[in-house]
């Protein structure tokens, strides 16, 4: 597995890739950048990353001007925010600016495993306990709706029409398990608690 680290504390970057190379199975490469500038020119060289752990705060750049950037550079890029706020505005901010996780640098190695392994099979990850206000203007909506996978659009259009989730699988060729996935990630991102809500939000988004 490949992680871009980026963090402007050293010894923050050195506790993360010890934790990283004590839980993780297989190959592990982990690149770091001490900014947003430098995660870039990681990005822009044309590294591959499975997945980036990111801080807001760094200096040189608006963390979430950062996301929104690194999201331009790598459309495709499993990106989290690893940050010491836990701000509901932070968390739904970093979420409409494209992360697909945030978690508070207070969680346990674990949480931060539990993470990755979440956004790479397509889910949204948010540290227990935080809060994420749930938008509610039309460009909010519209934000929310380009952070979700094709696929979790698939499912969401289908949440809508009130299937569920073993039509869901069989009308998109997926495992039952992996379209229960898709819609925890969905609930998760949406910021709501259930399908039916779910399907409120997305007759907003237009799908």
């Amino acid at each position: 597995m490949k992680v871009l680290l980026a963090d402007d504390h050293a010894l923050f970057r050195e506790g993360v890739r010890l934790v990283l190379e004590s839980l993780v199975d297989g190959p592990l490469e982990v690149v770091e950048a001490c900014d947003f500038i430098q995660a870039l020119a990681v990005i822009r060289a044309g590294t591959e990353m499975d997945v980036a752990l990111v801080d807001l705060n760094m200096p040189g750049m608006d963390g979430f001007s950062g996301i929104e950037a690194l999201k331009r550079a790598a459309p495709d890029l499993h990106l989290v925010v690893v940050s010491a706020s836990e701000d509901p505005k932070d968390v739904r901010r970093a979420l409409d600016c494209g992360a697909h996780g945030y978690i508070t640098k207070s969680s346990s190695s674990a949480a931060m495993l539990n993470a990755i392994r979440s956004v790479l099979s397509g889910e949204t990850f948010i540290s227990p306990g935080l809060e994420v206000p749930v938008p509610t203007s039309p460009g909010d909506t519209e934000t929310v709706k380009q952070t979700l996978t094709p696929r979790q659009r698939d499912v969401l259009a289908m949440l809508r029409q009130g299937k569920s989730n073993k039509e869901i699988a069989r009308d998109l060729d997926l495992a039952e398990i992996t379209v229960k996935l898709h819609v925890t990630a969905i609930l998760r991102a949406l910021g709501v608690e259930n399908r039916t809500q779910a399907a409120i939000f997305a007759a907003k988004m237009g799908l």
